[in-house]
């Protein structure tokens, strides 16, 4: 996971092709002009998928992770928190190929989650296969609307055969 202000993002060019093309498009794009649904940015390498959702309480919610895709995520309207972990996790279903998503949840004895609010300039990146529950109830807030982008970004070892 990365987590910082959207203004400190070029420190972390050449971490992956694709990030630098994101953030290549965030130095001559306005992502708060984008419109809701899916952009396409580089084709299915680099995409935003600009949501309406609703916060939820972490119990009401399951870690998310992906095989092919990072998430890059930030904020337009309202905060949310996330969580995610480095420890073992279980998973609770299938994962789904099409839509690159399984769930999963912390095991019995992981207690090591770390937590991050959005909002205010902020973006995170969950990376490729990194257990992540975004759209959480920040503090002090009680459950409520967000508008978010997720830009989906694909891994560096599938981009040359994508």
């Amino acid at each position: 996971m990365i987590y910082d202000g959207l203004e400190a993002r070029n420190r972390y060019r050449g971490l992956s092709k694709g990030l630098d093309v994101l953030f290549d498009w965030l130095d001559d794009n306005d992502p708060s002009k984008l419109p809701l649904g899916k952009t396409q940015i580089l084709g299915d390498k680099v995409f935003a998928n600009v949501m309406e959702a609703k916060t939820r309480k972490p119990e009401d919610a399951q870690f998310e992770a992906h095989h092919k895709y990072m998430d890059v995520q930030i904020d337009l309207e309202g905060c949310e928190r996330f969580m995610t972990t480095a420890g073992e996790v279980v998973p609770t279903g299938a994962f789904d190929e099409a839509t690159d998503g399984g769930y999963c949840q912390a095991a019995p004895d992981n207690h090591d989650l770390l937590e991050g609010s959005l909002g205010q300039g902020r973006f995170v990146i969950f990376m490729v296969g990194e257990p992540h529950m975004p759209n959480l109830v920040a503090g002090g807030q009680e459950v409520g609307p967000i508008k978010k982008i997720c830009f989906k970004v694909l891994g560096d070892r599938l981009w040359d055969g994508a």
